[in-house]
């Protein structure tokens, strides 16, 4: 080879070195984003082989391992506990030699941590007392009873609070002037209307909210109130149907057996008081009348007048009665993680953070939960979301943290861990949080198959504007719905992050009837949405941790 063919190549590659230099970081990471690796791990995540992923069972650790491997193997550190500490992978998945000498001692991918588990040991007891006479129900036949965090008995005046909203921006207050205090509440499930789509009340509500936040906007709205109790009723459905048993040991095949787990267990973490939390019995329609007779409530012109729109002036009622409840559990702790990653940027005391949680409903009797939408599928987008950035090439400004929650669904627990034990400096420190929760399925109405949605801090504008310059610069064929809040909060992980303060972005595509059903499964991904979400969320990521926020 001659010298000016030498000089030829040496200039070919020097061109190559720089028109490579000048490639926008944000559309390697975006490359990164293959459909093959997104479909890889989901496919597995949501396989039989993880059993469902319920928090602290065998599946949950099988999936933690997987998560932790596939953030090592596209360029994420460990950013969980020190090695050797919290009992639990010692010498797995631990700090490489390349790892930065800020991370000593060497880390772990996982922060381990105890759930206290609450088991039922004997049975619910309930009555009600009107004057000299007490009439004792059956659980399993006039009611059921979801346990307390700890043994109680308990007796208190029952009242009546028609559907228990308390919401200014529905107009509706059905505690005005009320003192709860103490006091066991009988409330109707729904809202106004509910059962009657033609209604006033329900075209209203619907048209503020979905069922899913309804339902949660009723039960905020009884924090720090201190009640004893909640008795709900749904009147005009046969509620206790879900409660029968089959004789002589006659066993459903899996199909026919349907609903939810029966060994679902409920977990906590420990708090620095006495767990005194209120007692949730659901009631048949009869046990309710029998409460409201003499009253002076009708239960049906309530709810005729309540779709109407048209609510007594004092709505919280005494019912005359009082009821008592006895209950008897056990617990223990039980070990659990979060997997948790990092890739370090040139300001290592400022803190982006993803998250996603990775546990679901487990598996019982030979049936899986597999949670392919809820949610391996936000799993999946953390991990891809690390890929992408490790793919840019360069150091953001700010270090971002990856991290795949464990018992979401035993009460967003996993991601309060971390806020209050965080792994990485303080929880202060931490500038910006996005999650990823059910990222790949269409609503019914989605016939263009590409609607999501998009929770977001409002005070916080540039994350509004920064996305939709992303859409349009990027060409991503998302048609999104914007849910701005000064603090939003909801059954996700990002509530955990608002409590204190930190702004935050929350996907979710949306919901459908596999929701917590044996039936989410990969078949019935939305590839393309969700591959789109992924990529709106690392542009997302990069920008918070490259910009001030505000």
């Amino acid at each position: 080879m001659n010298k000016k063919t030498i000089s030829a190549v040496v200039l070919c590659m020097l061109l190559v070195s720089l028109l490579s230099a000048q490639v926008d970081p944000k559309q390697k990471g975006l490359d990164a984003i293959t459909m093959d690796a997104i479909k890889g791990q989901l496919e597995f995540l949501a396989s039989d082989w993880t059993e469902g992923r319920a928090a602290g069972e065998r599946g949950d650790y099988l999936a933690g391992d997987y998560i932790a491997s596939m953030f090592k193997v596209f360029g994420a550190l460990p950013a969980g506990d020190a090695a050797g500490m919290g009992g639990m992978a010692r010498g797995r998945f631990v700090a490489t030699p390349g790892q930065p000498a800020s991370a000593a001692p060497p880390r772990t991918y996982f922060q381990n941590f105890t759930l206290i588990e609450t088991t039922g040991t004997g049975p619910v007891t309930f009555s009600v007392k009107k004057g000299s006479r007490e009439v004792t129900f059956d659980e399993g036949v006039d009611f059921s009873g979801i346990r307390p965090a700890m043994t109680t008995s308990f007796e208190a005046p029952v009242v009546f609070v028609g559907y228990g909203i308390n919401d200014k921006t529905l107009g509706i207050n059905e505690f005005a002037g009320a003192d709860l205090k103490g006091k066991i509440i009988l409330r109707l499930a729904g809202f106004p209307g509910s059962n009657d789509p033609g209604s006033a009340m329900y075209k209203k509500i619907t048209a503020a909210k979905n069922v899913a936040e309804i339902a949660r906007m009723k039960n905020e709205s009884l924090a720090g109130i201190e009640i004893a109790g909640i008795l709900e009723v749904t009147p005009g459905t046969d509620i206790a149907k879900r409660w029968g048993v089959m004789k002589e040991g006659i066993n459903l095949s899996y199909a026919e057996s349907g609903g939810g787990r029966t060994n679902w267990t409920g977990m906590r973490l420990e708090s620095r008081e006495v767990q005194t939390a209120s007692v949730n019995i659901t009631v048949t329609d009869r046990v309710a009348r029998y409460i409201l007779l003499g009253s002076g409530i009708d239960l049906d012109k309530y709810i005729a007048n309540a779709a109407a729109g048209v609510f007594n002036s004092k709505p919280v009622t005494s019912t005359g009665a009082s009821a008592l409840v006895s209950t008897e559990v056990k617990t223990r702790r039980v070990r659990v993680r979060n997997v948790v990653a990092m890739i370090e940027g040139e300001n290592n005391s400022e803190f982006v953070v993803v998250g996603g949680h990775s546990d679901h409903m487990g598996m019982e009797a030979g049936r899986v939960w597999n949670g392919a939408d809820d949610n391996a599928s936000g799993t999946v987008g953390v991990i891809m979301i690390a890929k992408a950035v490790a793919a840019t090439g360069i150091k953001p400004k700010k270090t971002i943290i990856f991290c795949a929650w464990t018992a979401e669904e035993k009460g967003l627990l996993g991601s309060e861990y971390f806020t209050r034990f965080p792994t990485m400096g303080k929880v202060s420190d931490i500038k910006f949080y996005l999650n990823y929760d059910m990222i790949s399925r269409d609503a019914a109405n989605d016939t263009e198959k590409n609607m999501a949605g998009m929770t977001f801090t409002n005070t916080y504008p540039k994350l509004e504007e920064w996305t939709k310059a992303n859409v349009e610069k990027y060409n991503i064929g998302l048609n999104i719905r914007y849910s701005g809040n000064p603090a939003p909060t909801g059954g996700s992980d990002y509530t955990a992050f608002t409590r204190n303060q930190i702004p935050i972005i929350a996907w979710m595509a949306a919901m459908h009837p596999e929701y917590h059903q044996v039936s989410d499964h990969v078949s019935l991904v939305n590839w393309e949405k969700m591959q789109n979400i992924i990529r709106l969320g690392f542009l997302q990521v990069w920008d918070a941790a490259n910009n001030d926020l505000k």
